[in-house]
C-alpha cells in the first residue's frame, strides 16, 4: 500500500467506515488511487479557495469541504424494502456515481 499524505488517509478511513461498498468496487476497478488522489486533490483545493480566497474561517471551510466530499453513509442493508425512498437529493453511493462528481466539481 502506498504512502499517504494526512488527507488522504482521512478520506479513505472515513470510505473504509461509511462506504464499504465504494471501496470495494474501487478496488476492483483498480481505481482506488486514482479516485483517492482526485479527491484529495479537489477537497485542500476547495479548502485553499474557502479560506484564501473566499476569507473564511478554517473551521468554516473545513466544514464545508466536509460536506462535498465525505458523503453520508451508505445503507446497511442491501434489502430495498429497508432502504429510504429514492429521492432526486440522495446522494449516489456508486464509484461511477462518485466519478461523476469529483469531474463535475473539476469544472465549477
Amino acid at each position: 500500500m502506498p504512502d499517504r499524505d494526512l488527507l488522504s488517509s482521512l478520506i479513505l478511513e472515513h470510505w473504509s467506515r461509511y462506504h464499504p461498498s465504494m471501496l470495494a468496487q474501487l478496488k476492483e476497478q483498480n481505481l482506488l488511487e486514482e479516485v483517492l488522489q482526485e479527491t484529495a486533490d479537489q477537497f485542500a483545493d476547495l479548502l485553499y479557495q474557502a479560506v484564501s480566497v473566499r476569507k473564511m474561517e478554517h473551521h468554516q471551510a473545513w466544514e464545508l469541504a466536509v460536506s462535498e466530499f465525505l458523503l453520508p453513509e451508505e445503507p446497511l442493508s442491501t434489502n430495498p424494502n429497508a432502504l429510504p425512498p429514492e429521492t432526486s437529493t440522495s446522494p449516489t453511493l456508486t464509484v461511477s456515481g462518485w466519478v461523476e462528481r469529483m469531474r463535475r466539481r473539476k469544472t465549477i
